[in-house]
């Protein structure tokens, strides 16, 4: 069976589950418990992870942390495992694994499910026990394991405030229950379909749960046009798969709008407008399409300018995060791309099966792409907080004669923008993110020019 692969999100926190072997008692006395929990703070400190809830069972633990960089988590357990490992069995003169296995994890979207998993796991024991982040999160105990999170603090000013806050959220009949338990058993995202699809734009595969039910038609039709039958890139089974140039773009032209880099916003919005998705989490497009096929793609596969954005560039290849190494990534190739071949093109693999340099030169840029667009989602985090966005739409006709074409989009809102804090403007001109704003704005002029390339495509 395939692992399942590990997303990592800056800033994001983690619901994880370690559980014993044959349902071993791991913790058979309190000195147990205390011992482990010396272990628990000494590698979160270590790895940079900061633990939010827990909950110590006799026969697993189960958290909730926001590690610090992508390798902070799976660090944390392989210390964590291997020293109680060592005291478990000095303590019982064993030998062995006391671990069912490899941890499970869930990436949460904290904004709309960060206090639903805390009161999940506080739960998951009687009140009484002394082992679990409750006695801080809802009496204001001391632990110093547990380390607020950031919208715990925002429940109130004092210590007395947040808990009172916490404590109705915690005594709400609100139960999410089976949905996170759910998410955590098939190591998915907990989270909105907003939040996975654009976490899926990022990576390029598919996160969502199948027993979310089966997609509308339009949304399957979307997730396969560009990508159509990915698979993790693998030395042995592709050894004689060879590249060709991308010369070719019909592979995408079927695809509406296109994802942008925050530095190649003024490049990209020369022809097209750059707008953000209306989105809960909003992401950075440019719209080529009225809502037929692409109007930046030529009749013979061209880019319609000299510059192709780098969303398809890196076609027809993908990066994800490993699931057991986060710092890891792994390579995604669409199979059924016509851009491989066995008998022509550049090799990926070196006869000793070592990486080709075509294959070198793919990953670097993929690994490029991969950090810029975690700049880009930061910024656009930003602009969205601000307040400064406003629906809008492209239609055609008033009245009742009135299409619209396309909408589902955001744009800045001029006078919102100059009404912000000088402070705020000031920040924003050092880090480039007026810049970005500016070749925004002047991209929207482009609106016009979808009409007017349609018009000569029907010509």
């Amino acid at each position: 069976m395939a692992r399942k692969v590990r997303i990592f999100v800056k800033d994001s926190s983690q619901h994880v589950i370690l559980k014993s072997l044959d349902k071993l008692a791991i913790f058979r006395d309190e000195s147990d418990y205390r011992a482990f929990t010396t272990i628990l703070k000494e590698s979160s400190a270590n790895n940079d992870l900061a633990v939010h809830a827990y909950v110590l069972m006799p026969h697993y633990f189960e958290f909730l942390a926001t590690p610090s960089n992508e390798d902070a988590l799976s660090k944390f357990m392989q210390s964590l495992g291997r020293k109680y490992v060592g005291y478990f069995n000095k303590k019982y003169n064993r030998t062995g694994t006391i671990w069912e296995g490899r941890y499970k994890s869930s990436l949460v979207e904290n904004d709309k499910f960060l206090f639903d998993v805390m009161i999940y796991i506080e739960k998951l024991a009687p009140r009484e026990h002394l082992f679990s982040s409750i006695y801080k999160n809802l009496y204001n105990k001391k632990d110093d394991l547990v380390s607020y999170h950031g919208l715990y603090k925002k429940l109130g000013f004092t210590d007395e405030q947040r808990v009172q806050k916490y404590s109705a959220l915690f005594n709400s009949k609100t139960d999410k229950s089976e949905f996170i338990a759910t998410c955590l058993e098939k190591q998915s995202i907990t989270g909105s379909l907003e939040f996975i699809r654009n976490l899926e734009i990022i990576v390029g595969m598919s996160l969502s749960l199948k027993e979310r039910g089966r997609p509308k038609k339009d949304h399957i039709e979307k997730g396969k046009k560009m990508y159509k039958n990915l698979a993790i890139l693998d030395k042995e089974k592709h050894k004689e798969l060879k590249i060709n140039p991308l010369t070719d773009l019909n592979f995408a032209k079927s695809v509406t709008h296109i994802p942008v880099l925050a530095s190649e916003v003024s490049q990209v919005g020369e022809l097209f407008p750059i707008v953000f998705t209306a989105d809960e989490s909003a992401s950075l497009i440019a719209v080529v399409s009225l809502g037929s096929d692409s109007l930046a793609i030529t009749a013979d596969g061209k880019w319609i300018t000299s510059y192709v954005p780098s969303y398809l560039r890196k076609y027809p290849f993908s990066l994800a995060s490993t699931k057991e190494n986060p710092q890891q990534k792994v390579i995604l190739i669409d199979e059924d791309s016509s851009l491989f071949s066995k008998s022509k093109g550049k090799q990926l693999f070196k006869k000793d099966g070592e990486k080709s340099e075509t294959l070198e030169h793919a990953i670097t840029f993929l690994t490029s792409y991969d950090t810029q667009m975690s700049v880009t989602q930061n910024v656009v985090k930003i602009i969205s907080q601000s307040g400064i966005l406003e629906d809008r739409e492209i239609s055609v006709g008033e009245g009742d004669e009135k299409k619209v074409l396309v909408n589902g989009f955001k744009v800045v809102d001029r006078e919102k923008l100059n009404a912000l804090s000088d402070d705020i403007l000031a920040d924003w001109v050092r880090k480039g993110i007026m810049t970005m704003i500016d070749a925004h704005l002047k991209s929207l002029n482009n609106i016009g020019t979808l009409f007017e390339i349609a018009q000569k495509r029907q010509s």
